[in-house]
């Protein structure tokens, strides 16, 4: 039985791995609708929040406007990388003459055209192209906005009636309870990392839009946003974010100076920010182990590339909390965990055994309804 059990998981996983990376063109698009859902969801909920509008204001009313906020926002987004994508395309012959500038600059003040190997590798840098690699993959993206609102309507269509159908699923009461217990962490745990990842992201995009608007930097907002986008991609996130404005200071301006101080004043924002705002905001609430993250982001990013790197926190947070659930699976989950604790519910739906080295204690949880 073990080996069969061994063999059907291998099957599975297999079978897995294979409709991710066949079927991301479509799989994708719906995910990222679902954190969209989620940001929708958290939206709502802080606009309920205040009196005035709870009072007077029906739930369906603020669920409308919510949406709507984003839905123009991510419109807007759209529209913004299509018309910049257009204008670096169209900058992009301008900025070669600064580049090969620069590499002569260089080679002249260090002595490198005389070092072969040297000279003919920054003359291989090849920074306009990368850019160019850069506004595709994004233009891509943007032509999917459509796509993810149509995913994000019927998600909200399937709101109504998915209640109802687990309750015809899951004829007996305990098992529905357990059911729904986990549907509310799974929403509890995505909303706060959504939430406050959000928020620490619209404020380094902030910060590092008035750098860059100071220097005088071409397409300052775009780079604002996707330091803003790119600041979910955990550890390398903030490098890459800092990295591209900088090189983009290279192949617009003749000199280092922009490039210097972009560099360090985006990537001083980066450090303040995620190393002493983010934990204090986000605390320890994921639980996810530093080492599984890395290999998640290695994982998720070969899958499904930037999409994948954005997305696997997420992903990871409600694998997570699914396993614990099950004895079967306990030990993954326990595996993902930073600190070893995994909550696993009652059959109540209001106790939480949780597992520390073969040790359990009890704490009490908020009662679903």
């Amino acid at each position: 039985m073990k080996i069969l059990n061994a063999a059907a998981w291998m099957v599975a996983t297999a079978l897995v791995v294979v409709l991710l990376v066949y079927g991301k063109s479509l799989l994708i698009p719906f995910v990222i609708a679902l954190v969209v859902w989620y940001v929708i969801v958290g939206l709502n909920n802080w606009i309920g929040s205040f009196s005035f509008i709870r009072k007077y204001c029906p739930g369906w009313l603020t669920a409308t406007l919510s949406m709507l906020i984003i839905v123009l926002f991510l419109v807007f987004v759209g529209e913004m990388i299509a018309n910049n994508a257009q204008s670096m395309a169209n900058t992009l012959p301008a900025y070669e003459q600064n580049v090969r500038q620069l590499m002569e600059s260089v080679q002249q003040s260090f002595g490198l055209e005389q070092v072969p190997n040297v000279s003919s590798l920054l003359e291989g840098f090849d920074f306009t192209n990368i850019i160019s690699s850069f506004i595709n993959t994004f233009s891509g993206i943007a032509g999917n906005i459509f796509l993810i609102l149509i995913y994000v309507l019927f998600l909200f269509l399937e709101q109504v009636s998915f209640p109802l159908k687990l309750q015809a699923i899951f004829t007996d009461q305990e098992d529905y309870g357990r059911v729904q217990e986990i549907l509310v962490r799974i929403n509890k745990a995505i909303s706060s990392y959504i939430s406050v990842k959000t928020a620490v992201s619209v404020l380094t995009g902030v910060l590092s839009y008035l750098v860059m608007a100071i220097i005088g930097l071409d397409f300052a907002a775009f780079w604002a946003f996707l330091i803003f986008l790119l600041n979910y991609i955990p550890s390398i996130g903030s490098l890459v974010a800092t990295a591209f404005p900088s090189l983009m200071a290279l192949l617009q301006f003749d000199t280092f100076t922009p490039f210097i101080i972009i560099l360090i004043g985006v990537g001083a924002i980066q450090l303040i920010v995620g190393n002493v705002i983010e934990p204090r905001m986000m605390g320890s609430s994921l639980n996810i182990s530093s080492l599984i993250m890395i290999l998640s982001l290695s994982l998720w990013g070969t899958l499904w590339g930037v999409s994948g790197m954005v997305l696997c926190v997420p992903i990871t947070v409600i694998m997570m909390i699914i396993f614990a659930q099950f004895e079967s699976t306990k030990a993954i989950a326990i595996l993902l965990s930073a600190n070893g604790q995994v909550a696993q519910f009652g059959p109540e739906g209001t106790i939480a055994e949780v597992e520390t080295g073969g040790e359990a204690t009890t704490s009490v949880s908020g009662n679903p309804a």
